[in-house]
């Protein structure tokens, strides 16, 4: 009875952590740099709008403002794991949440490290 009690419990706090990085996500946010695997920084000056909605969604909208307009969806795979994918990609690109609160944002991807800021 307590493992049963313990597992769900375990499930719901997991649920509840997916939902609050979508919640967190909703809104726009200034790409400002990368730091680069091989430790140079790198300047960006696009914008990310992420529309919220269920944690439980395959694929959520969102934009990316930049020289072109580029349209894209994204989902909360794992705790801290965020997969994005543009009409342009086959494959999704995954985002390793290294910090997140309410006024920044800072991924891991296979080329460095990206800083986005809150608008």
């Amino acid at each position: 009875m307590r493992f049963v009690l313990f597992v769900s419990s375990f499930f719901f706090l997991f649920s509840c952590a997916k939902q609050r990085i979508v919640n967190r996500l909703d809104g726009k946010w200034n790409y400002t740099k990368m730091l680069l695997n091989n430790g140079s920084y790198e300047s960006h000056t696009e914008v990310y709008a992420f529309t919220g909605g269920d944690k439980d969604a395959s694929d959520l909208p969102f934009v990316v403002y930049g020289a072109d307009t580029v349209q894209g969806t994204y989902r909360v795979s794992k705790k801290n794991m965020i997969q994005v994918k543009t009409a342009a990609m086959t494959e999704s690109i995954n985002w390793l949440i290294e910090d997140m609160d309410n006024h920044s944002l800072v991924v891991r991807v296979s080329e460095g490290v990206m800083f986005l800021d809150k608008q």
